[in-house]
């Protein structure tokens, strides 16, 4: 691959799949410039690029994507297709109805367009597309904050804080665990080239002080909080050491958290009163209903079959605001046996392609901390196809650095998967 190519043509085209793929201008209550139906023509289009790849594999082609075909395949027909059955069985709602309900699950297949654009630039080109991805969410973020860009949406929800968006936010968040994890290692994850430690320690800083005055979402700032003890464990206390060095202006003029927007009240509002909002009363509404149903699973409804949730529990019941307890919802007693299945699948996958699986475990670890608020089967898809195609990489570096002698053959390399 030519250097004019690499730069010109498939790293543009990187950053944006980045972008996409972590839905920057998804549609969005939250987010003030999402694009009607960009979420889906991406998805059509990773669909399109999956079959086509499928088609083309030969001998030769690559074993990371005949391994995450399996991931793909398992994820869609337990988180997309088996609520959408359940619905049908439970509410009589037609399955294509829950198969549209579920469609973020599709974003696994993110992975096929990234991997297919990743390997067609260097690992240091990779790396500044997935941060420049994460800083342009960021520059938006800021951007909407002090209204240099107008806000896009045509109707503001009346609970909607005018200061607080939601632009790619768990883009942001993956970006600063890279930051992070460089900042850590001094070297990259994928080659183990050199990385400059000064230089990350400030994107991650930055990314999390937007996370912080920008986006404003608690649970946010916990995960990547999260991750950081996980990733650095002992090293943490000069991360937060270093975090106190860049905050100290704020403590020192106070002034400075009025200019740059800081809610103050919706923060301390969180130490005090942590039962407001529909979310305990979704809880609740969802317990109720698994007792009355004898934890049978009940899938998920679609707002365009009938109001959906609405006849049933009201307006305000979002299985998206519960995470785990969503899924219970979904699966009902299945639950306990479908979520550790899904993580050892996971782990069995990761471990065929590469075995250290450090920054999977330090990133995953973070994501159970918010798994009560957050639904990470269904809705952290995005986040794990990345880093499948992170660890595909380091996979296909470590591959090229055996002597010819040594490499071993396509049916050893599949090893006992």
């Amino acid at each position: 691959m030519t250097t004019f190519s690499s730069r010109f043509l498939f790293f543009p085209l990187l950053f944006l799949a980045i972008v996409l793929h972590f839905s920057v201008f998804g549609e969005s209550p939250h987010n003030p410039y999402g694009l009607k139906g960009i979420n889906e023509a991406f998805l059509a289009i990773c669909m399109v690029f999956a079959f086509l790849l499928i088609l083309a594999q030969s001998e030769e082609a690559s074993r990371e994507l005949r391994i995450l075909m399996y991931y793909c395949l398992y994820t869609v027909v337990v988180f997309q297709l088996l609520p959408a059955v359940f619905a049908y069985f439970t509410y009589g709602q037609p399955i294509v109805y829950g198969l549209i309900e579920e469609r973020r699950v599709l974003f696994c297949l993110g992975f096929a367009p990234l991997l297919f654009l990743s390997k067609r630039v260097s690992t240091l080109q990779f790396e500044r597309a997935l941060i420049y991805a994460a800083l342009f969410a960021a520059f938006l973020s800021w951007c909407f904050k002090f209204g240099v860009i107008p806000d896009m949406r045509a109707e503001v929800r009346s609970d909607d804080r005018p200061d607080r968006s939601s632009i790619g936010p768990f883009l942001i968040c993956f970006g600063y665990f890279y930051c992070i994890q460089l900042w850590h290692k001094a070297a990259s994850p994928i080659n183990g080239a050199k990385r400059s430690r000064t230089l990350y320690l400030i994107l991650a800083a930055l990314l999390l002080l937007t996370l912080v005055f920008a986006t404003q979402t608690r649970q946010l700032i916990v995960l990547c909080l999260a991750f950081t003890l996980f990733c650095l464990r002992a090293k943490a206390i000069v991360w937060a050491a270093s975090l106190c060095v860049l905050l100290s202006p704020l403590y020192f003029y106070p002034s400075l958290l009025e200019v740059l927007g800081l809610n103050v009240d919706f923060y301390s509002q969180s130490m005090t009163n942590v039962e407001d909002g529909a979310r305990p009363i979704t809880i609740a509404a969802i317990m109720r209903h698994l007792d009355l149903v004898n934890w049978l699973p009940s899938g998920s409804l679609s707002l365009m079959w009938r109001d959906g949730f609405i006849p049933y529990f009201g307006e305000h019941f979002f299985l998206s605001d519960v995470g785990i307890v969503g899924t219970l919802f979904r699966f009902g007693f299945l639950t306990f046996l479908i979520i550790p299945l899904t993580l050892l699948v996971y782990q069995r996958i990761a471990k065929n392609i590469d075995r250290d699986l450090s920054f999977i475990y330090a990133v995953m670890l973070a994501y159970f901390v918010i798994w009560p608020l957050n639904g990470l089967m269904e809705y952290g898809q995005p986040v794990i196809a990345m880093l499948f195609v992170i660890h595909s990489l380091r996979a296909r570096h470590l591959r090229s650095q055996e002597r010819l002698y040594e490499r071993r053959t396509y049916s050893q390399l599949q090893g006992s998967y």
